[in-house]
């Protein structure tokens, strides 16, 4: 229960900041599906099998995978799956952990030599 309200905080904000990006339509795109901070990444990813997608990559947190399908409904479908948000994964990226090579590269301005 102490969990509840830091998990809905860091959703609300999540679609707060995710809400301008716009979820690509149709074809085959990748999304980032946001499930629920409850679930284990099994759950989310069984989830995604079940509305028939492929897991292209994890996204920086557990429940949030990077996912495709070339079926139109497939956004219904994870939804109705599970899927609480479904993002741009683009956009996404600027809300995930910093990766081992972007935490370790020179930042802006610094000599490089």
């Amino acid at each position: 229960m102490r969990y509840l309200a830091p998990a809905a905080i860091s959703l609300a904000t999540l679609v707060a900041a995710a809400g301008a990006a716009a979820v690509p339509g149709g074809g085959d795109v990748a999304v980032a599906a946001v499930f629920p901070p409850w679930w284990t990444r099994a759950e989310a990813a069984t989830a995604v099998a079940r509305a028939d997608g492929l897991i292209v990559r994890e996204g920086g947190l557990s429940t949030v995978l990077i996912v495709r399908s070339a079926d139109p409904d497939f956004a219904d479908r994870l939804r109705a799956h599970g899927a609480l948000l479904l993002v741009d994964p683009i956009a996404m990226e600027g809300c995930s952990a910093p990766s081992a090579s972007r935490r370790n590269s020179p930042s802006r301005g610094e000599p490089t030599g």
